[in-house]
Protein backbone atom coordinates (compact mmCIF):
# COMPACT_ATOMS: atom_id res chain seq x y z
CA UNK A 1 0.00 0.00 0.00
CA UNK A 2 1.35 3.15 -0.76
CA UNK A 3 0.91 6.23 1.81
CA UNK A 4 0.27 9.96 0.56
CA UNK A 5 1.77 12.42 2.65
CA UNK A 6 1.11 15.96 2.69
CA UNK A 7 3.79 18.22 4.06
CA UNK A 8 4.06 22.21 5.00
CA UNK A 9 6.70 24.15 4.13
CA UNK A 10 8.35 24.34 7.00
CA UNK A 11 8.15 20.05 7.02
CA UNK A 12 11.75 18.38 6.36
CA UNK A 13 12.23 16.00 3.04
CA UNK A 14 11.66 12.78 3.84
CA UNK A 15 15.37 11.05 3.64
CA UNK A 16 13.68 7.88 2.44
CA UNK A 17 13.05 6.99 -1.43
CA UNK A 18 9.67 8.28 -2.08
CA UNK A 19 7.66 9.85 -4.85
CA UNK A 20 7.83 13.58 -4.71
CA UNK A 21 4.92 15.71 -6.19
CA UNK A 22 5.73 19.86 -6.59
CA UNK A 23 2.77 21.65 -6.39
CA UNK A 24 2.78 25.16 -8.37
CA UNK A 25 0.65 27.82 -9.21
CA UNK A 26 0.33 27.54 -12.91
CA UNK A 27 -1.32 29.99 -15.12
CA UNK A 28 -4.61 31.58 -14.50
CA UNK A 29 -3.26 30.58 -10.69
CA UNK A 30 -4.38 27.42 -10.98
CA UNK A 31 -2.87 24.43 -8.73
CA UNK A 32 -0.60 22.27 -11.28
CA UNK A 33 1.99 19.68 -10.31
CA UNK A 34 4.91 17.39 -12.07
CA UNK A 35 6.03 14.17 -9.78
CA UNK A 36 9.25 12.33 -9.99
CA UNK A 37 11.21 9.80 -7.86
CA UNK A 38 13.71 11.17 -5.59
CA UNK A 39 16.03 8.45 -6.22
CA UNK A 40 16.54 10.16 -9.74
CA UNK A 41 16.06 13.71 -8.70
CA UNK A 42 14.42 16.32 -9.84
CA UNK A 43 14.26 17.88 -13.21
CA UNK A 44 11.90 20.81 -12.79
CA UNK A 45 8.81 19.37 -14.34
CA UNK A 46 7.61 20.99 -17.69
CA UNK A 47 5.55 24.08 -17.14
CA UNK A 48 2.59 24.38 -19.36
CA UNK A 49 2.33 21.02 -19.72
CA UNK A 50 2.10 19.86 -15.59
CA UNK A 51 -0.83 18.43 -14.58
CA UNK A 52 -3.67 19.52 -12.05
CA UNK A 53 -2.87 18.79 -9.00
CA UNK A 54 -5.15 15.98 -8.63
CA UNK A 55 -4.19 14.10 -11.44
CA UNK A 56 -0.66 14.42 -10.60
CA UNK A 57 -1.39 12.79 -7.18
CA UNK A 58 -3.03 10.19 -9.06
CA UNK A 59 -0.28 9.18 -11.30
CA UNK A 60 2.48 9.37 -8.57
CA UNK A 61 0.72 7.34 -6.74
CA UNK A 62 0.14 4.51 -9.68
CA UNK A 63 3.82 5.63 -10.76
CA UNK A 64 4.90 4.64 -6.65
CA UNK A 65 2.63 1.14 -6.94
CA UNK A 66 4.43 -0.24 -9.97
CA UNK A 67 8.04 0.48 -8.78
CA UNK A 68 7.47 -0.60 -5.43
CA UNK A 69 7.73 2.75 -3.59
CA UNK A 70 5.96 2.90 -0.47
CA UNK A 71 5.53 6.77 0.03
CA UNK A 72 4.33 9.40 -2.24
CA UNK A 73 4.84 13.18 -0.85
CA UNK A 74 3.05 16.01 -2.02
CA UNK A 75 5.03 19.54 -1.08
CA UNK A 76 5.07 22.93 -2.73
CA UNK A 77 7.82 24.26 -4.56
CA UNK A 78 10.37 25.94 -2.53
CA UNK A 79 12.19 29.04 -3.68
Amino acid sequence: MTAIRYLSPKDEIPVERHVAVIVHRGFGGMEQAYFFDSAKGDNGGSAGFDWRMSEAIERATRFAQEQGIEQVVVRSARV
